[in-house]
């Protein structure tokens, strides 16, 4: 816990918890060198945040999935179910391209406890997708328009016995349970606990301890390659991860076809479904933060894109629950870093809006001209690299590419080098061109 954190100011929490990541404090380096490098990077990253005048270079900060397996050779099925493999694949990542942040391997996910669960949200490599691939996500109707009052009610005991059994194959006996409210007082207890003594749902309770300690013992296979990746210098690019409500209620819960009917059908419930998840939103990024010791927290933002909407169902359904969940993360300390996918041509106003707290904008495809135009020297922006010239150019188009986009981009100091998407796929040569041209070009 920082010291003093009740008294200070939200921006004054933010700078302390980066503070605090940004100078190592209890990490075990393997030499003085990389204990320097490792503050050199973070240093860079948070000053870039702060959109700090006196920031020497643009931070170089990859987002990277299954790129640093990929590059290696190595299957979406071997680094989804080898943790020795995916893990020397992002050290070697790092080692190799030299980033200012390392990507975050554990979202590589672990197929054995996925076979385990009979996962359905996703399909992964060998089980629904080609082991060549990376895991694609399974968008169903999963909540029905009749649960909106149960998911608004009670969250936790719609998430327990009804989205998970829905969601994982092997949880299905956990609909048949009754709500835990029954366990209140002796005489309702023993049909609460026989309810959870039938051999359905013991087997259901066995599975996913089972699916647990395989995630158990995949961290700590996975864990020893992370701290080896901290030891070299090289901080991560996020400690925690959460979503915007109504992306949480969009891709997870209703589809996108059945929620894009509901903001015309029960717009009220729509509303009061995204307003009920903020808590829980809030929760998960700065559980993930604290626990990391890194401040910043990853939101990918899906639904909110132009065309996805109109700029009033923006302003009515997504921003305020997503702006509620950014601003509660910022009070705890933390950094919201918003992966901004699609284009947010129409929507660069509204982000402006949080240039009272420190945050980052990663963009996909909005023009980064007149993205630093709206936020520059008010919020840190980020991204805006398309993924295709790393994939289909050459060096020296990736070279020129990067010089244009630090020209673009980075006038006001408050700008983080990254290609606009989460990277399945690199090649060698063009991912060194982009690294060694954002170093070059990039000195302020």
């Amino acid at each position: 816990m920082i010291k003093g954190f009740e008294k200070l100011s939200v921006i004054e929490r933010q700078d302390a918890f980066l503070e605090q990541w940004a100078s190592g404090e209890g990490i075990e380096f393997t030499s003085e060198e990389n204990r320097a490098a490792y503050k050199e990077r973070a240093g860079l990253v948070a000053a870039a945040l702060k959109i700090d005048q006196d920031i020497k270079r643009v931070p170089i900060m990859p987002l990277t999935t299954f790129a640093p397996t990929m590059l290696k050779g190595i299957s979406g099925r071997q680094a989804m179910y080898d943790p020795d493999a995916a893990g020397q694949a992002y050290l070697d990542f790092c080692t190799t391209y030299q980033p200012d942040t390392a990507g975050a391997a554990p979202m590589l996910g672990y197929g054995p406890a996925l076979d385990t669960l009979k996962y359905h949200l996703y399909k992964w490599p060998g089980n629904g997708v080609a082991e060549h691939l990376s895991y694609q996500f399974h968008e169903k109707e999963y909540m029905k328009a009749d649960e909106f009052d149960h998911l608004i009610n009670d969250p936790t005991d719609f998430w327990l016995r009804s989205w998970m059994p829905k969601t994982m194959g092997a949880l299905a006996p956990l609909a048949e349970i009754p709500p835990v409210y029954g366990s209140m007082e002796l005489p309702m207890l023993g049909s609460w606990l026989i309810a959870l003594g039938t051999p359905p749902v013991q087997e259901a309770f066995e599975t996913l301890l089972k699916a647990g300690r395989q995630y158990f013992e995949w961290i700590n296979c996975l864990g020893g390659y992370l701290a080896q990746i901290l030891a070299a210098g090289f901080p991560f690019g996020a400690g925690g991860a959460t979503k915007a409500p109504f992306d949480t209620l969009s891709d997870s819960f209703r589809g996108t076809t059945p929620l894009m009917m509901d903001m015309y059908r029960r717009p009220e419930k729509v509303l009061e479904a995204v307003e009920r998840l903020v808590p829980a939103m809030i929760k998960t990024g700065v559980d993930g933060a604290v626990a990391s010791g890194n401040p910043l927290v990853f939101i990918p933002l899906h639904k909110g894109a132009d065309g996805f909407m109109s700029d009033e169902q923006f302003q009515k359904f997504y921003w305020p629950t997503l702006k509620a969940v950014m601003y509660g993360l910022a009070k705890a300390g933390c950094v919201p870093a918003c992966f901004v996918e699609g284009a947010y041509n129409q929507r660069l106003d509204y982000l402006a809006e949080t240039a009272d707290i420190r945050s980052m904008y990663l963009f996909d495809r909005t023009d980064m001209v007149e993205a630093r135009k709206k936020l520059g020297g008010k919020v840190c922006i980020a991204g805006g690299f398309p993924i295709s010239l790393i994939l289909t150019g050459t060096p020296e188009q990736v070279k020129e590419g990067t010089k244009k986009l630090i020209d673009d981009a980075a006038g006001d100091k408050g700008y983080m080098l990254s290609i606009g998407c989460a990277m399945d796929e690199a090649k060698h040569d063009t991912m060194l061109a982009f690294v060694e041209a954002g170093k070059e070009y990039g000195q302020y």
